[in-house]
Formats: C-alpha cells, structure tokens, sequence
C-alpha cells in the first residue's frame, strides 16, 4: 500500500476512534482534531480544535470550532453526518455544564445541540445511542470526558445507567436498556460489590442490531466483560461472550462479527467466582501482569485470547488468526469485501515500541504487513498512548491511522 499524505508538523492532529472515517464522501477533505500539547490527559479547561484538512489540494488546515469533551483515545467522536458524510460533521461538547452532540454545517458553521453527548451513529444517520458520561468520568479514565462532576453517580452500581436512543431529527431520548436488566441476566456472584458501567457501543450495518460491552471492576482489581448484541429498541438481548474477556470488535456483516477476546476455559470460568477471584485470581494479577501480558504465547495459553468470529444470536465461536495475530487490535472491515479486515497491534516494547498495520483475508488465511510504525518511546505506556486505530473510507480506496512519531501526533493516509 501506498503512503499518500501526512499532516504537517506545526501542530498536533489526531482523529480518534477506529469505527469511523475521518473521510468525507469524496475523500477531499480530512477531518482533524488539533491539540496545543500531547504530555499530559485533558483538564476541564482544554480546548480542542476542530477542523479539516484539503489534503488532495492545498494540504492546509482549516478549522471549523473547538470542543471540551474531548480524550485521547476517542477524540471528541467526530464524524462525517452519515448517510451523505459530507456537509455536516458530529461531535460531542460541553455546553451549560452537560455533555452534548453537535451537529454542524461545515459552510454555514450553523450548529444543533442535542441534549445528550452520542457514542455511536446510525448508518443511515436518523438516530444515535447513547451512554452517560457523567457515570463514565468516574470509572473511565482515558475514555472519559473532563468538566461535569455529578457525584451522584459515583456509586459502585447505577440501576438508572444504561443505553439511551437519540432520534436526530426530534432530538427525542428513550432508554433502551437499562443496568438492572443486566444486573439480571445470567447473574455471577463476581458482579457483587464490583463498579459496573458500560461501553464500546457498535450499530450492525442494517441499522437493526448494535452490540455493546458490560464491564464490571472487581475488588480484586481484575475486570470482567460480557459481550451482547440487542435489536435498537432494547430487545432480544443475547449473550455473545460470557467468558469475561473480551475489548474491540467490529461487525463483518449484518450475521457476523469480528472481536478480540477469549472463549470459556478452565481459567476464565474461575473469575465468574467472587471467592474464587478473591483468594486465587487476585494474588496472581502482578504475576501475569508483569512476565505473561506482554509474552503472547504465555497470554494465549493463559486467556485463550485470540479473534473470534461471532455469528449473532447464536453460540457459534470460531477463533481466527490464532497463529499470526497474537495481539490485541481495532479491528475493521471492508464493505466491498467482508472477508478483507484491517487491524493493528497496541505498541510492542518487544519491538522498540513499534506499531503494525496489518490487511487480513479471512477466506485464505494470509496476513499483510501493510506499514510498521515506531511510537514515540516515553508515552507507549501512558494514558497518552497513541493507537493506530486504522479507519477505512466510506467508498474502501483509503486508510486512515493515528500515530505518535517522535515528538508529534499525526494523521497518515494509505491507499489501498
């Protein structure tokens, strides 16, 4: 693959989150997030700059407005207003001290506010879910926004927590399903006295069904998620993953998706137990943490973990890539060919912090080193790391990544 553009380095740009394109329609104009600085997390008082880059024609950077909902790792989950993905973005803000989604029309710079900051957008751009950042400041450092200090929801379990519906054109809020149901279903005795929140929201491509992580920290310092899928409007809920590992995933079609994770073994079924996890899993944590997280032969043989192809609604598992990809990722697909995934690894100090691109053919098993990219050394390990996120265009001719190179962050687009 080709190496088409980069930002410049008078400044730091940054996109955020691997399951959109910070290409619009025509693949003209780059979105772009702009920090002052890159060695520290967000404060309350940070502004973030947004804007876009006319990468296939002047190259210059021009900005639109500036946010203060904002992280390193999901920037301020900026996007093209789909289904045109081309006159309108959508992010998320602070405004009169609540978390919201604005709506904006790049040419007039006329902005909507919808009353509740979004996590994921429909395909056909009429609706968002939502989940409450004022829960998730306090249990999600690195995922969380900065401003809003709602101590009433800082509270172990939130029964009032849940998924919120946003229709775009009424700006009308329903919750869909809430953390009492979860509480409920195939309840595990780990899940007492443990923090509960949940995340990682991802809609299927028909817009019918969305699948999501519940995760719960444990006394024990340990953390367990379910992975489940569930039509937009709360029902037909269903357990995907019990095995309580599971991170990133990305839907390959309307039936299957693609995630990191581990199926039930021996070892992951002792964490279900709170005792168990207690007096066994929490004495071991430094021990696997320090000799096994970064040995990929030890981890694998340790978790289980690997990719693993999910059919929806169905107890179907079938563990991918087991060989040649040994490390966690972002996994995304092409819409033209659901059998091409592009994915990346976190930076391995292994190989002097270097990052992979990697394009995989589910049909014939080969594996493609698209690029290897060294992190900048000092924040690999830090809540400023930054990962590659691969993005693909909307029309599968780009990718798009986040790198941390020397002393700047930058955008890099390839041609596939």
């Amino acid at each position: 693959m080709k190496k088409l553009f980069q930002t410049p380095k008078d400044s730091n740009y940054f996109f955020g989150y691997y399951d959109k394109s910070p290409l619009n329609r025509d693949n003209t104009k780059l979105l772009a997030c702009k920090s002052a600085f890159i060695d520290r997390m967000p404060t309350k008082d940070d502004v973030l700059e947004i804007g876009y880059f006319d990468w296939k024609h002047s190259g210059d950077f021009i900005k639109l407005t500036n946010t203060k909902a904002w992280n390193w790792q999901q920037g301020c989950m900026l996007q093209w207003l789909a289904p045109y993905h081309d006159k309108k973005i959508i992010y998320n803000d602070k405004v009169d001290n609540k978390f919201v989604t604005i709506i904006m029309d790049i040419e007039t710079k006329e902005k909507d506010i919808l009353p509740m900051a979004y996590y994921t957008m429909s395909h056909n751009g009429k609706f968002a879910l939502c989940i409450d950042n004022e829960r998730h400041y306090w249990y999600r450092g690195g995922y969380n926004y900065q401003g809003v200090e709602n101590t009433d929801k800082k509270i172990d379990i939130d029964i009032n927590d849940g998924i919120w519906y946003i229709d775009i054109e009424t700006k009308d809020i329903n919750q869909i399903l809430n953390m009492k149901t979860l509480l409920s279903n195939k309840p595990l005795s780990n899940m007492e006295n443990a923090i509960h929140y949940i995340e990682h929201l991802m809609i299927s491509p028909s817009n019918e069904r969305f699948v999501f992580l519940h995760r719960w920290k444990m006394k024990t310092g340990d953390i367990y998620a379910r992975f489940y899928s569930v039509n937009i409007d709360g029902s037909e809920l269903y357990l995907l993953n019990d095995s309580g590992r599971m991170s990133h995933f990305f839907w390959k079609n309307d039936k299957e998706i693609v995630g990191w994770g581990g199926v039930s073994n021996p070892i992951n079924s002792l964490r279900k137990y709170k005792n168990i996890a207690k007096y066994f899993i929490k004495p071991l944590l430094p021990i696997y943490h320090k000799f096994i997280a970064h040995n990929s032969s030890m981890g694998n043989i340790i978790s289980g973990d690997s990719y693993i192809l999910f059919q929806d609604k169905t107890n179907y598992k079938e563990k991918i890539f087991t060989e040649s990809l040994k490390y966690d990722g972002h996994p995304s697909f092409l819409k033209s060919d659901d059998n091409i995934m592009v994915t990346d690894i976190y930076p391995d100090k292994n190989d002097s912090f270097n990052e992979i691109l990697y394009k995989c053919n589910l049909k014939n098993n080969r594996i493609e080193v698209i690029d290897k990219i060294k992190h900048n050394e000092k924040f690999a390990n830090s809540g400023c790391r930054c990962d590659l996120h691969p993005k693909i265009s909307h029309d599968d001719k780009y990718i798009c990544v986040d790198i941390f190179m020397d002393e700047k962050r930058s955008i890099r687009i390839y041609e596939i």
